[in-house]
């Protein structure tokens, strides 16, 4: 089990803020997280669209890993996936032990430090124990002046030459009612389900299938339709959407439409960088602490990864997704990328 981030990160500094005309965001030092957002769309109305998980401030979350201690909204993954050895994999899978102890990277779970704070941009960086491959990761979170939208810089410097599976991680908001929330893609090569159940949770999928779209996807108990959340019942659910299509200056890869809003909420990124998305329906299905069958959020996390087993597992040659295998990192040569998340009415906005 991975341990909890030590003491004297729990207490943690006081969030920064953004603060514009069109909405405000909070920026936490543990893991960098963004969350919440408040952005404001035409007419005046607010939407929330990060997610924060139901325990933030309860003090037996400081027994808690860091990265769940304050789980909430986004933050990179250098580098992506889980650290534990899975043992329930089929058995043309290969396992290994992965290279730290920190699930989703050490960013995710310790303190970063602000090198710029000024009301419309936050430049945050954190810096890697000496052994790991990456040495400093830095984002900066910029709010758009015009729009209701935040553009995010990340920036990965190496230590040495690697190839790390790496990602980001934006878990949104989802309401309680069911199937209020319409979850649409652009053009795509297929959804993989998870190869084993996720851990310590209830899922719905059959295990290790692929399916044309998430409204149609294998179920145990016959086809399941995941592009209307909540689900009615409670499941935990990892997926893999291959070869996504879209960026800047089209329609959004990634769109949440919140029907009882009238809502939309995208996600724009480099998919030549980060080829796909990973899913992670949170619908109530781990019953354990801090979960409490009472989590829902939507993580819609671009990758280059094979799932989150990238870094402790290895697919059969013949399996789709054996190609993911995460970033090539050189010291000579740090590793950017940009991405988008906004907001507006019903109407697709115009990102040209």
């Amino acid at each position: 089990m991975q341990p909890a981030a030590p003491r004297r990160e729990r207490h943690m500094m006081r969030p920064w803020r953004l603060q514009w005309e069109h909405g405000s965001a909070e920026v936490q030092p543990l893991g960098g997280m963004l969350g919440p957002v408040t952005l404001r769309l035409d007419g005046g109305r607010d939407v929330d669209i990060m997610h924060v998980a139901p325990w933030h401030g309860m003090t037996a979350a400081d027994t808690l890993p860091g990265i769940l201690q304050r789980l909430r909204g986004e933050w990179p993954c250098v580098p992506f996936g889980r650290a534990d050895r899975p043992h329930d994999l089929p058995p043309d899978w290969r396992t290994h032990p992965a290279e730290d102890r920190w699930d989703h990277g050490y960013a995710a779970n310790h303190a970063w430090h602000c090198i710029e704070a000024v009301p419309q941009r936050l430049h945050l960086a954190i810096d890697y124990p000496d052994e790991s491959a990456v040495a400093r990761v830095e984002r900066i979170i910029a709010a758009d002046p015009h729009a209701p939208a935040l553009d995010i810089t990340l920036i990965i410097h190496a230590r040495r030459e690697a190839r790390l599976p790496a990602g980001l991680h934006p878990t949104f908001r989802l309401p309680p009612a069911a199937g209020r929330v319409r979850v649409e893609l652009g053009a795509h090569e297929g959804v993989h389900s998870y190869p084993t159940n996720a851990p310590g949770a209830i899922s719905r999928l059959r295990a290790d299938t692929h399916s044309a779209s998430l409204a149609h996807m294998a179920g145990m108990d016959g086809p399941l339709d995941l592009s209307r959340l909540p689900l009615p019942g409670p499941s935990e659910e990892l997926l893999q959407v291959r070869g996504v299509q879209g960026g800047h200056g089209s329609a959004a890869p990634f769109t949440l439409h919140y029907l009882d809003y009238a809502a939309c909420v995208g996600m724009w990124w480099d998919t030549a960088q980060l080829p796909d998305l990973m899913l992670w329906i949170s619908n109530g299905g781990r019953i354990h602490f801090p979960w409490m069958s009472r989590h829902l959020a939507i993580g819609a996390e671009p990758v280059n990864s094979l799932f989150d087993l990238g870094r402790v597992a290895h697919a059969p040659a013949g399996h789709p997704l054996a190609d993911r295998l995460g970033l090539m990192l050189s010291p000579q040569q740090p590793w950017q990328t940009q991405y988008r998340i906004a907001a507006w009415n019903q109407a697709a906005p115009d990102q040209s």
